[in-house]
């Protein structure tokens, strides 16, 4: 059992920077007839009042060398040379969109980035393959799920795989939808198969003896006893309220927001729970992010200028 708790221990994402940018409302909504744990994110505000968009894009951009580039192929410490090499490859895999008013970045890669993040830094589980750099050409989309993670649940003792899903949208309802048809098509065609094998051939890290205990939980491409499917779902989202909220100073605007988020939350959770009582695969598990922003439009955009 020693191997599959090591696998926990090989995250990259510094939990109190994640605390710096991103707060989270506690909350007890649950969800009817399937196993969905709802996790309810928001963006802090600075000192001067406003979402920290910005820092969350910079913030995002300071690991795209832990996200691109598998630790099997980079030293355990990297000298300045290394590290400004290793970030120009890693940005290279990026698509790098032209953007315009008219033509805004309509890329998931901002949205993959965020839910890399959360998976990491809440979940605890680490990403298991980094599919950015088993791109042939940085123009390509990645195919299957968003990203693929893992994590060993001691106190049920058995692998949990967090297949990544990301949708950021200016309504949650569109979010939702698409997010529930990509993960009906990822298993209407099989792509778990394909996301398993992926594991097995690309496992991210360098230490054989986790690699080969992960992989023998995997039976012919198949789930065993041992495993259990996730999907981690980013919810992202235009929230109207933004432009409203009034106070004197961060504090009482922050207080302000979270009252209007929690005002809309119920709004949430029926909308998520009408999408899952009609969706058939009900013995899948979800984790459920969701993160309202001023605009997704200008965090999109925000990350590629830290990209640029």
């Amino acid at each position: 059992m020693q191997k599959y708790q090591d696998l926990n221990n090989y995250g990259s994402i510094n939990k109190d920077e994640h605390d710096q940018c991103i707060g989270i409302m506690q909350h007890s909504y649950s969800i009817n007839g399937i196993s969905a744990e709802i996790r309810l994110h928001y963006l802090k505000f600075d000192g001067n009042g406003k979402p920290m968009m910005k820092a969350l894009a910079n913030l995002l951009y300071s690991y795209i060398i832990d996200y691109c580039i598998s630790s099997k192929n980079r030293t355990d410490t990297l000298t300045t040379q290394q590290a400004a090499q290793l970030t120009r490859e890693a940005r290279r895999l990026f698509r790098h969109p032209e953007i315009t008013d008219e033509s805004p970045d309509k890329t998931g890669e901002a949205g993959e980035m965020l839910l890399f993040f959360l998976i990491e830094s809440i979940l605890n589980a680490p990403q298991v393959v980094s599919k950015m750099e088993l791109k042939t050409n940085h123009k390509d989309e990645v195919k299957g799920s968003d990203g693929i993670h893992a994590h060993y649940d001691e106190i049920d003792q058995i692998i949990d795989f967090y297949f990544g899903e990301s949708k950021l949208y200016k309504k949650a309802s569109d979010a939702m939808d698409a997010a529930l048809k990509s993960i009906n098509d990822f298993h209407d065609i099989d792509m778990c198969e394909h996301e398993f094998t992926m594991t097995t051939k690309h496992f991210k890290y360098a230490d054989e003896e986790v690699k080969k205990a992960i992989s023998s939980l995997i039976i012919h491409g198949q789930p065993g006893p041992n495993v259990r499917i996730n999907h981690a779902c980013l919810i992202g989202y235009d929230f109207k309220k933004f432009a409203s909220l009034s106070g004197n100073g961060s504090r009482e605007l922050e207080n302000n927001f979270l009252h209007e988020f929690s005002q809309d939350t119920p709004r949430l959770i029926e909308l998520l729970q009408n999408k899952f009582d009609k969706f058939n695969k009900k013995h899948l598990r979800f984790e459920v992010f969701f993160i309202p922003f001023p605009s997704v439009v200008e965090f999109r955009n925000a990350f590629n200028d830290a990209l640029n």
